[in-house]
């Protein structure tokens, strides 16, 4: 064992090394290496041939290139402010500013922005590095970002580099430190959604309601009894009639909601199985986008086999919680409806409606709805579905409420029309 951890520190150097390479080396570079070693193969038998003369001019460039990599890491100053939430498939511009501490010329200054370790082949950055030159000040430049998958990412900070005067490879780099990005599934913008809400009295009506209105509605005034509270006397009308009189009110009732995910997968999952997830997250995303410009209240997002509680009021900015939950969500492959059902059915009895995002239609999922429509709850459930469903839902809607199923296909056809329409995702990042 002690023989081998030299060995495993020379291979994750290595490993370091190879990862770096694309980041120090540009592509003239890179190209420039890959022919040297071709001529080099080539002009094996110098008696047959004359590339050796070729490689000898290859490697020289490529060894001048390398010692003048030993110079020191540029002394400036970079001022880049990278996304803390995006969406996916949205570019986003993002803008860097690189200044050197000493006050003299940028020369040779190559700027990158190297991926995330993690998913790195999901992030895009055009162009990936940027080479600045300016007389006096600072220099500037600019690159556009993309990450084609949602997601958690921690960015790795720009970095600045001195390049060599053929920009064949940099020095060791100044960069900024890395930084967590959340990237949001893609949604489109509902213009309605039908969904069968009902109206039930919110004992926690006040502390339930916005800052900009009251939890109750005043509807008129009346005489005076005894009895009513000093504070809603309506002293106008008191002088103007002669006779105490009081403000009446309506106590509020509002519409409060949970949405529901399925995220129940099989462990061998396929690519249909993994667009159908997709496609499940894009739809309660939509949802959830529609409800945050409503009236509606959304108090509960039960995903998987987690419940959680993202809004303490209506008029709220509570989408963004949804959205948080939603880019980092994984598919269970636990059948979750018996592991949330006795925790959200304790919440339900406060809600009027439940809205439910299947990815199939079988017995424990019917099971599920046919509990929550048992306690006075509206249902509305959307199977996000290719193909015919485990057993029939059709005849169940008569049952549980509304029911609707809906293809990949729909889904991305909807998200198309949303992004011709407004040239992008109605949430680019902040």
């Amino acid at each position: 064992m002690p023989q081998d951890e030299p060995r495993a520190d020379f291979l994750a150097r290595m490993m370091r090394l190879y990862r770096g390479l694309p980041e120090r080396v540009t592509p003239a570079g890179q190209y420039l290496l890959a022919v040297t070693l071709a001529l080099a193969m080539l002009g094996l038998d110098t008696r047959r041939t004359q590339a050796y003369s070729l490689f000898a001019v290859a490697a020289a460039m490529l060894l001048t290139a390398a010692v003048w990599t030993l110079r020191r890491r540029p002394q400036v100053q970079i001022e880049c402010r990278l996304p803390e939430r995006a969406t996916a498939l949205a570019p986003l511009r993002i803008q860097a500013r690189v200044r050197r501490t000493d006050g003299r010329p940028i020369r040779d200054l190559m700027l990158s922005f190297p991926r995330p370790h993690r998913w790195g082949s999901s992030v895009r950055y055009d162009p990936p590095r940027v080479f600045l030159e300016s007389a006096e000040g600072p220099a500037e430049g600019q690159t556009e970002f993309c990450a084609l998958r949602r997601g958690r990412y921690i960015l790795r900070g720009p970095a600045a580099r001195w390049m060599d005067p053929l920009r064949l490879a940099g020095t060791r780099a100044t960069s900024l430190p890395d930084q967590a990005l959340l990237v949001y599934p893609r949604y489109y913008s509902m213009d309605s959604f039908l969904t069968p809400v009902g109206r039930r009295y919110q004992p926690g009506g006040i502390p339930l309601s916005s800052n900009t209105g009251d939890a109750i509605e005043f509807i008129g005034t009346r005489e005076y009894r005894e009895g009513d509270p000093m504070r809603n006397i309506h002293w106008r009308s008191w002088a103007r009639r002669g006779a105490p009189v009081v403000k009446e009110y309506q106590e509020e009732y509002f519409c409060r909601i949970a949405l529901v995910l399925d995220t129940f997968l099989p462990a061998r999952m396929t690519l249909a199985n993994e667009r159908e997830f997709e496609a499940g997250i894009t739809v309660l995303a939509s949802i959830a986008d529609f409800f945050s410009r409503s009236e509606f209240v959304v108090d509960i997002l039960a995903a998987g086999p987690d419940i959680y509680e993202v809004s303490a009021g209506r008029s709220l900015a509570y989408l963004d919680n949804i959205l948080d939950v939603l880019a980092c969500l994984e598919p269970c492959h636990d059948l979750p409806f018996t592991t949330i059902g006795p925790h959200l059915f304790e919440k339900l009895a406060q809600l009027t409606s439940v809205v439910v995002v299947l990815q199939d239609w079988d017995e424990a999922r019917q099971s599920f709805l046919r509990r929550v429509a048992t306690l006075g709850t509206s249902v509305k459930a959307i199977v996000v579905h290719d193909g015919p469903t485990a057993i029939p839902w059709q005849g169940a809607a008569a049952e549980l409420g509304d029911i609707s199923r809906l293809s990949t296909q729909e889904v991305e056809q909807q998200l198309a029309r949303a992004q011709a329409g407004t040239r992008g995702s109605p949430r680019a990042g902040k």
